[in-house]
């Protein structure tokens, strides 16, 4: 049977310990080298986080100006503008907003066309040492070539973080599928739903929690809890 387009397996995310790597590596990488190492390293950064805490497609992150951060907007989001008017707004990491003011305040500048003003909200938020815009092509081979870096070279792609955000989202949001599929901007929750898979989760607590308002009184429970204790043994007796 063909698997459906939006079927995902463990590997094609990264599991929180993998993920702690990843960032641990992007951070301690920015802070070596020379002043050219630096710069390129902490565009490093930049790219790696912004993808994996947002879950930005590719093309998504590529179109990303200015305006549509909290440099301008002075909210913790990222807006996506969508083709036809459609669009979103994801919702960022605090973690991820000052690393973007950083990297617009510190970074972004030596990156800058010389036409182009550090002010400028239209610009795109990301050039290249090449002092170029971002295209699909050119993003995906930097995002493999760092997570090769990262010892991550069998499974490196940017979708590859993409997952990994739907499934983290899922993970320590508790479960919430609207705030995952609204992050992601899944057509439908079905798709958002395959991250759940994943998550492991006690159904005692789940159901306990469920009728926790609605608890009878302490001794009441005592009681029912000492009458399946004497169940159990009976029913033990008679086997």
């Amino acid at each position: 049977m063909a698997r459906a387009p939006w079927d995902i397996t463990p590997e094609m995310f990264l599991s929180v310990s993998e993920t702690e790597r990843l960032v641990r590596h992007v951070r301690n990488q920015a802070q070596r080298g020379g002043a050219r190492q630096r710069l390129s390293r902490h565009l490093d950064r930049v790219i790696v986080e912004l993808l994996l805490f947002s879950g930005l497609r590719c093309s998504e992150f590529c179109g990303v100006r200015v305006a549509d951060t909290v440099i301008a907007t002075g909210d913790p989001t990222i807006i996506v503008r969508g083709k036809r008017g459609g669009g979103r707004t994801v919702w960022l990491p605090g973690h991820v907003n000052r690393l973007i003011g950083t990297f617009a305040a510190e970074v972004r500048p030596d990156l800058l066309p010389e036409h182009v003003h550090p002010d400028d909200p239209d610009q795109p938020l990301v050039f290249s040492e090449r002092h170029r815009p971002y295209e699909r092509t050119g993003l995906y081979r930097r995002v493999v070539r760092v997570l090769t870096e990262a010892g991550l070279g069998s499974r490196a792609s940017v979708q590859l973080l993409r997952h990994t955000y739907g499934y983290l989202a899922y993970l320590h949001s508790g479960g919430n599928l609207l705030f995952v599929q609204r992050q992601l901007g899944h057509a439908h929750p079905i798709i958002t739903s395959i991250y759940a898979q994943f998550v492991e989760e006690s159904y005692a607590g789940l159901a306990d929690a469920v009728g926790q308002r609605y608890m009878p009184e302490r001794r009441a429970v005592i009681r029912t809890k000492s009458r399946v204790r004497t169940w159990a043994a009976q029913i033990s007796r008679h086997r």
